[in-house]
Parts: structure tokens; sequence; C-alpha cells
């Protein structure tokens, strides 16, 4: 399996926000622009079910992105008034969050979002490592705000039986190996 991207290969239903992206990645494809799902779909795909009402992607142009999904004014995504990097499907509501490759979301942290390589109306995953090193990475710079993060995290390596050598960002390692060593001293 490419280790930068894991590929959805099974519909997990039909809610409303796996529609969505669904769709994203339709349209992104239709303009080839390669994509990444992150955040709480690929926490779901990676083996922890929990409940997003969002979706998180990846691309190498956000605003790029967010032209090529919003140019047909009856198609199924709208611009969000006053935000360059978020769409919201016109059918049902759900917001789509475009976020920058090769770059971090705010200051502090350390782990880039990596390169979508791939064009595809598929669902497109980021990589388990990609995901927990990024998940961390968000919690450690938002330690408050961002607890989801390091539970999703935490819910991995119980629910994945994850390896305390798990090939994450050398930023976040010792903060995995804090969590890890932490749940099996709990047993």
């Amino acid at each position: 399996m490419n280790q930068s991207a894991y590929v959805l290969r099974e519909n997990t239903g039909t809610s409303q926000v796996m529609e969505t992206a669904q769709a994203a990645a339709t349209a992104l494809a239709d303009s080839d622009i390669p994509h990444l799902i992150v955040g709480g779909i690929a926490v779901q795909e990676h083996g922890y079910p929990r409940v997003t009402t969002d979706v998180d992607i990846i691309v190498p142009d956000v605003l790029e992105a967010v032209e090529f999904l919003t140019a047909n004014l009856s198609g199924p995504f709208r611009r969000v008034p006053g935000l360059q990097d978020r769409v919201q499907h016109r059918y049902n509501g759900i917001f789509v969050d475009l976020l920058p490759a090769g770059c971090v979301l705010k200051q502090g942290c350390k782990v880039p979002f990596p390169q979508p390589r791939k064009s595809t109306g598929e669902l497109q995953l980021v990589s388990l490592e990609q995901l927990v090193s990024l998940k961390l990475d968000s919690w450690i710079g938002s330690p408050g705000k961002r607890l989801r993060d390091k539970a999703d995290v935490t819910e991995l390596i119980l629910r994945r039986n994850l390896p305390r050598d798990l090939a994450v960002a050398p930023s976040v390692q010792d903060q995995y190996i804090e969590i890890w060593d932490t749940l099996q001293a709990e047993g």
C-alpha cells in the first residue's frame, strides 16, 4: 500500500458528511486537483469510529481549489462569506475546510500537511502515520482547545494496537511515546 496515502475502499455509509467528501473529491478530480482527506473522516477510516461534522481536505493550492469547487453557480458547492479556505455543500450544509499542502495551519505547529499526489474521484486518506503526526502537532500547538486530537490519537493507539515505534514525525515522537507508555502502564 502506498505509504503517502490510504485509499478509502469501502463506503462506510451514506452520511451527509461522507456524501459531501465524495462530492468534493469528484469535483476536485474533474479539475485535476489532487487531494488527501484528514480530520475526523480519516480518523474513522483508520479505525476509530467517531462523529464528525465537516470535511477536511488537503490540496496543493487552497485558493485554486475553492475557485474550481465554486465556479459553477449551480454546482454542489458555494463560497462561505468571509472565509477563503472553506466551502459549503449546497444540498446539506456540510462545510469543507481546505488545507494547504506543504504548510502548517498556524504558528507553533511543526508538522506540515503532506503533498497530495493523485487526482482521483476516490477519497484519498493520509497515511495513519501522517494522521497521528498531524493530530499530535495540532494538540501540542493548542493543548486546551485541541483535546479531541489527543483523544483521537489515544483511541487509534488502543483500537489499532499501534506500535511504540510508529513512524510519526520527529517533532511529535516524544509525545506519541509518552501517550503510548501511559496507556501500557494503565494496562
